[in-house]
């Protein structure tokens, strides 16, 4: 890799596991819509809300940058489908955010970003709704960009141009770190950024051309960046 001076970082299963943590949230609001909305809850269970959600990002491409959003409209949609306030939807969503934030970073995390953030100016980049400050982790960072701030998602250009933008930096200063061969790596690369690929899972490569680099988990990254003396410009 050429000398970088900083690290863009995607989250969800970057940082921590996303699944786990949708699942739970998504279970938990479901018992506490059957309290509030109980025409909601006898029709539809957390499996339902999900199809429904799913269902009008299909039908609303014009929010695919936006998942807040997107969730807002669909509780939206069922308040206002079983006879109750729509406004309500935004404590609904706001609830959900709550939950969405209980996250369990992956153990080689928190030594990762101490010792990466000593050397290099790191930066949250991420197509979903997750806040580094709301987090706890948001001291590591010089700030972050999502999709919804940016109005497009990775893999498109512009929001990695805006994370340049943030840094003042050169694409080729900066190093994208992510979970997704498309998303991450690839949209990256395209934008003119380095990247790594964590692939926590072993998984084989899917594309043609391949990433920069390739780690199982942070700690990884961390020998590979820190230990290394051509690693800062």
């Amino acid at each position: 890799m050429k000398p970088i001076r900083a690290i863009s970082f995607d989250l969800d299963d970057t940082l921590w596991a996303i699944w786990p943590v949708i699942d739970r949230a998504e279970t938990a609001l479901h018992e506490y819509i059957c309290e509030a909305f109980p025409l909601i809850g006898q029709h539809h269970g957390p499996q339902d809300l999900r199809l429904h959600r799913n269902r009008l990002n299909e039908e609303r491409p014009d929010l695919a940058h936006d998942l807040t959003e997107l969730r807002r409209v669909s509780f939206e949609q069922l308040l206002v489908q079983y006879g109750y306030d729509a406004t309500a939807s935004h404590a609904l969503v706001e609830r959900f955010l709550d939950l969405r934030h209980d996250v369990t970073l992956f153990p080689d995390v928190l030594p990762a970003l101490e010792a990466l953030s000593q050397k290099f100016r790191l930066i949250a980049l991420s197509n979903g709704n997750a806040d580094v400050v709301r987090l706890g982790i948001g001291r590591y960072f010089s700030g972050q960009v999502s999709a919804r701030s940016a109005g497009v998602k990775k893999p498109d250009q512009r929001i990695f141009d805006q994370a340049c933008a943030l840094v003042d930096l050169r694409p080729a200063e900066i190093l994208h770190v992510g979970d997704h061969p498309l998303e991450d790596v690839m949209g990256a690369q395209q934008a003119g950024l380095q990247a790594v690929w964590v692939n926590r899972n072993g998984n084989e490569w899917p594309h043609g051309a391949s990433a920069h680099a390739e780690v199982s988990d942070l700690a990884q990254l961390v020998t590979l960046l820190v230990e290394s003396d051509d690693s800062v410009g």
